[in-house]
């Protein structure tokens, strides 16, 4: 890769090298050969306004950066994440097919091994029409809701907002489940069970509130009763959340956990996928993880 080339003129080489005028692109899928070439201006003329755009902004950016092989998908999220301010989701979301394309074709231009797919789609400011549900029960809200005089809600608001626990969870949690490094949740939804590790000095005080103290439930209320417990305190607090109810300290918990594992090194990728396993879902959710941590995923 010549020294005296710019951002913008790699990437312009690397489009313009697999550029193939007038080639069939589906009688290239039936033969099954390389299929990672540009077949259309229209394709050709998206991939280079999209990488002028994004040398420019890695210019203002990162201007230690000065080849195609130094940038990696933590660059692409942040680009993304600041066009998030400006840009629909289905924008956002063709920017990064873009970019998986301009991985495929500087890889093969240079031999190289550029990393521009592990990315997640923002959350855009227009929010492409659609609905925003990731609300949370904030900080404040919690406190107001800890002055219930129900004691079993009580518990159930601490577990949740400390542990990630459903509102089903909490209802048939056992004593002999909290450990002395973390709680156990056994037969959950869908019938997984999960450790969820105290990981911080105010879940570790919680464990000690809580461990060896009894047998049996902690909360031995039924999940429907505990609900409306929860709404019942709200109203009385004045406290009112459009939708998820119980369900809003739990993305309280995941918003939490996302900013430490980000805190700790994690990538925005890694750090999603470790919310979604202390959750209780699988690697790659990314669309539900974004209905639960309610902050910028950066």
């Amino acid at each position: 890769m010549g020294k005296t080339r710019n951002i913008k003129y790699q990437f312009k080489y690397c489009i313009d090298t697999h550029f193939r005028e007038g080639m069939d692109k589906h009688s290239m899928k039936r033969n099954g050969k390389d299929n990672s070439k540009i077949y259309s201006y229209a394709d050709r003329k998206n991939l280079i306004d999209l990488s002028a755009n994004f040398a420019n902004w890695i210019k203002e950016n990162h201007a230690e950066i000065k080849q195609l092989k130094d940038i990696n998908s933590m660059h692409i999220q942040e680009f993304l994440n600041e066009k998030a301010n400006s840009c629909s989701r289905k924008s956002l979301q063709e920017y990064q097919s873009h970019f998986r394309k301009l991985e495929s074709l500087c890889n093969n231009t240079y031999n190289t091994n550029v990393d521009f797919h592990s990315t997640v789609t923002p959350i855009s400011a227009k929010n492409g029409g659609g609905k925003i549900r990731n609300i949370m029960c904030s900080d404040a809200q919690y406190q107001m809701l800890l002055k219930t005089k129900n004691s079993n809600l009580k518990s159930a608001l601490v577990l949740s907002k400390n542990f990630g626990l459903r509102a089903s969870e909490c209802s048939k949690l056992q004593y002999r489940d909290i450990k002395e490094d973390g709680i156990y949740i056994a037969d959950s939804k869908g019938k997984k069970s999960r450790f969820v590790k105290a990981e911080n000095k105010e879940q570790q005080d919680i464990l000690q509130q809580f461990r060896g103290k009894k047998q049996g439930r902690i909360c031995p209320i039924q999940t429907g009763s505990l609900q409306q417990a929860f709404n019942r305190e709200c109203k009385k607090q004045g406290i009112h959340f459009q939708n998820g109810a119980f369900h809003t300290l739990r993305k309280n918990f995941a918003t939490a956990k996302y900013k430490e594992y980000r805190e700790k090194g994690e990538t925005v990728q890694q750090a999603l996928d470790s919310v979604s396993h202390v959750l209780g879902h699988g690697s790659k959710r990314n669309e539900l993880m974004k209905q639960y941590i309610c902050c910028p995923l950066e």
